[in-house]
């Protein structure tokens, strides 16, 4: 590994510079956050090649990646193991894949641009492949952004003029990484998550016309409420509507294209009960963390976290402890992939941490 900047911090490995197993542990290494792969080269003739660059730019990283083809997979057990739910964009330059984001398929050639919900889960095959990749904290899109959930597997076709924009615009961030400043990079980062909200708002808007629901100022606003006061057991949702003056009929009316406010609340109180347990806080109490989120009983809890996510809330800690380093605290740091010490460190930190 060496550094190409002198003012970003950077990691990467060429195939040519390692044996071919060396090769497959740094990729295996250097995706483990993300994803879990097998399949490597299956079918091929060459051996297994893999390449990587990747820069830290403030709170989001970017970096490119050419490799053979193979099988990538994000279980519940890889989401809780990682700990990672951040927001990724996938710039497919030659190659793609296809395979199942959540629970539809999805398909993806060269010139497309793909994001997939570290949240969700996904598994495709990928034939040989050269992409360019943003891994984005996710309070970053819900800041601009309503359903940050439906963007799992969405797709810009690179025949439209979006894909190819932001093509350009990616490719011309990471020609530049090498000779940004901090301040430069903060600047850079702020505007490219913007347009790229932009460009996915309209493509999510283009999808369901009949959805102008996206687009409205004041469910973000009330959303944003929703989430600082998931662990308030006052939160309601006749709270919401006395908060911002609505009647309850135009709570419910705004709610009902995203699946209504009941729901919406008790899907974001599991989604942060999840992370709480993928935290692998050792001593933690699968009730104090349904209590923390307000979601009743254990046997309660239970039936509904494994309803959301195919596996108990006890799974997922036990998942999560697998992902834990075996090393002492102060060892930590050399022990873990800089590409795993990056995602945890773009982390926005949870309530009871």
């Amino acid at each position: 590994m060496e550094s190409v900047s002198s003012l970003l911090p950077t990691y990467g490995f060429s195939a040519e510079q390692m044996d071919t197993e060396t090769n497959i542990a740094a990729w295996r290494e250097a995706t483990s956050t993300f994803f879990e792969v097998d399949e490597l080269a299956a079918g091929e003739t060459a051996p297994f090649r893999a390449d990587v660059l990747s820069y830290a730019l403030g709170p989001v990283l970017l970096g490119s990646a050419r490799a053979s083809g193979q099988r990538f997979r994000r279980s519940a057990e890889t989401i809780a193991r990682s700990g990672i739910d951040h927001i990724i964009l996938q710039l497919y330059v030659k190659g793609g894949y296809e395979g199942i984001a959540g629970a539809s398929p999805i398909r993806v050639e060269a010139g497309d641009l793909c994001v997939l919900d570290l949240a969700q889960t996904l598994e495709t095959r990928a034939a040989a492949f050269e992409n360019i990749t943003m891994v984005v904290p996710r309070p970053m899109f819900d800041a601009r952004l309503l359903q940050v959930g439906d963007l799992h597997g969405l797709v810009l076709p690179r025949h439209g003029a979006l894909a190819p924009l932001l093509a350009r615009h990616l490719g011309a961030l990471l020609d530049y990484a090498p000779r940004m400043s901090v301040d430069e990079c903060q600047a850079a980062v702020d505007g490219t998550v913007s347009l790229i909200s932009a460009c996915l708002r309209g493509e999510l808007e283009r999808r369901d016309a009949d959805r102008s629901v996206t687009a409205d100022v004041s469910l973000l606003r009330i959303r944003q409420y929703i989430e600082a006061q998931l662990a308030s057991a006052d939160l309601s949702a006749d709270a919401v509507a006395l908060h911002f003056g609505l009647s309850r009929a135009s709570l419910y009316r705004l709610f009902a294209p995203i699946g209504g406010i009941a729901d919406y609340i008790r899907s974001r109180r599991l989604h942060r009960a999840f992370f709480d347990l993928a935290g692998g806080a050792r001593n933690v109490r699968i009730s104090e963390v349904a209590r923390r989120w307000q979601l009743g009983t254990d046997a309660h809890f239970t039936r509904l976290f494994k309803t959301a996510y195919g596996i108990t809330p006890s799974a997922a800690r036990e998942a999560a402890m697998l992902g834990l380093p075996q090393r002492p605290p102060d060892a930590d740091s050399e022990a873990a992939s800089p590409l795993s010490r990056w995602m945890r460190g773009i982390a926005a930190p949870r309530t009871g941490e």
